[in-house]
């Protein structure tokens, strides 16, 4: 009987599909978009900075209140995949929209804000609504971390052929030209956003919700945030992301920087940036197995460790031997981007956090929980981006222009030295999680016990 409820592989494979797809909306956004406001559009770096920091302010007061309108959501199709079903589409049509300009100046910055926060809710709508899915999909660990390595292999898989075919496209809608056109960005997206459509299909119709609260009670509002505040394991894993994304995200926002103006190696764009992802997916394959035998959070530690060393490695050979040395950068690409594995972990976690609280307050806030750990990837996306950005302007970078040895040195420090900090900085909060793997199982069997019991008690 066992056997028989546990998850289909192509249930496991339509999940990791969401990832992949969401990675076709988003990773060309995250890769690309703050070079078009820049370099395309014309937005000074430091406005183009303070956009972003105002679009996730804003997330932070949508992600909850989005999260707390799912949760008590109840439809014939659950609580979450629904929103799958109906956001997708307008999540398309803003992931074009947010690479087209309108005017220049004041209203230029203002088509920008208008569809990059647009852009960034209908993404919270669908992704959240995805990422809460393995929330309720199963309860078993192992199949935890199964969708969790499935969600980012696809997450991976999606980074790596949009950063290697990225540049390509570039280079050919716009007739082998040296500047790219506004039109280059658009049909990219375009095309992404109608390769992402179906696939978002795939996952409200193969993923399907079984998990349900034990609790029948309708949870006031202000009891689900207070239970996600009080929830010590996911503010732990909001904190991790926090800084993991942050080094992640961020790096991979304004990496085409230094391989433009530091390498000189626009052609190395397409390898540079989809390399760490090729990586990535051979560090889950590789580590899986050990992130239960060793522990999850330890294993995350070491991924960081080994993410800054590989990001500072990376700025000592840039500053200090020459940016000319393609083949040890190369490698220490392939280097960090093994140990960005640790993307994979802390997600998985969020559902044993929700567990955690079920059991010790009778509180299932799988919505609201889940759009607290949503929001800390945005907000590591985009404080380690406009944070970049902002220093490399300050630092002397100049949009089209060959730049000085202060804005060559300030681009080496905000691309690698700077989130190589980050990186170490978020090893500190995974020595403070309290969830051991056997606690984990003890929760978990405390409450099958209880959702036992209430199905007696209903006889």
């Amino acid at each position: 009987m066992e056997e028989k409820r546990r998850m289909s592989k192509l249930t496991m494979f339509a999940y990791g599909c969401g990832d992949f797809a969401s990675n076709l909306c988003w990773t060309f956004i995250g890769s690309y978009l703050s070079i078009f406001y820049t370099d395309v559009v014309g937005i000074a770096p430091v406005v183009a900075s303070a956009l972003m920091l105002i679009a996730k302010t804003w997330d932070g007061f949508y992600d909850p209140m989005f999260g707390i309108i799912a949760e008590r959501t109840n439809t014939k199709f659950g609580r979450f995949r629904p929103y799958i079903l109906f956001g997708c589409p307008f999540l398309a049509v803003f992931s074009v929209l947010t690479f087209t300009t309108l005017g220049t100046g004041a209203g230029a910055v203002a088509w920008a804000a208008f569809t990059y926060i647009g852009c960034g809710m209908l993404y919270t709508v669908v992704n959240l609504s995805y990422g809460s899915l393995s929330t309720v999909m199963t309860n078993k660990t192992d199949e935890l971390v199964t969708l969790g390595s499935y969600r980012m292999i696809g997450a991976n898989i999606g980074a790596v052929l949009l950063n290697a075919i990225s540049a390509p496209l570039l280079i050919h809608f716009s007739g082998n030209s040296d500047t790219y056109p506004a039109s280059s960005y658009t049909k990219i997206a375009f095309i992404y956003a109608i390769c992402a459509f179906p696939l978002f299909l795939f996952v409200f119709k193969m993923c399907k919700e079984t998990i349900r609260p034990i609790s029948k009670k309708k949870v006031a509002i202000k009891d689900s945030i207070k239970n996600v505040v009080a929830n010590k394991p996911l503010m732990i894993i909001f904190i991790v992301q926090l800084f993991s994304l942050g080094s992640f995200f961020g790096r991979m926002g304004v990496a085409v920087y230094y391989f433009i103006y530091c390498m000189r190696r626009p052609d190395l764009i397409s390898l540079l940036m989809a390399l760490p992802s090729v990586m990535t997916i051979i560090g889950i394959l590789v580590t899986k197995k050990l992130w239960v035998k060793i522990g999850r959070m330890k294993m995350q530690s070491i991924g960081l460790l080994g993410q800054a060393i590989s990001l500072a490695a990376i700025w000592y050979v840039g500053g200090f031997v020459g940016y000319d040395n393609v083949t040890i950068i190369i490698i220490l690409h392939a280097i960090y981007g093994f140990f960005i594995y640790t993307c994979a972990i802390p997600m998985g976690m969020v559902p044993d956090a929700i567990d955690y609280q079920e059991d010790k307050t009778g509180v299932r806030a799988d919505g609201t929980s889940y759009a607290a750990v949503s929001l800390s990837t945005k907000l590591a996306s985009a404080f380690g981006v406009s944070i970049a950005l902002a220093l490399m302007g300050v630092m002397g970078y100049v949009a089209n222009h060959k730049q000085t040895e202060a804005g060559l040195k300030g681009i080496n420090f905000s691309v690698n030295l700077f989130f190589a900090i980050i990186a170490l900085i978020g090893i500190i909060p995974t020595m403070l999680y309290p969830i051991s793997e056997k606690k984990n199982e003890e929760i978990k069997a405390s409450l099958e016990q209880k959702r036992q019991n209430v199905i007696t008690d209903n006889q």
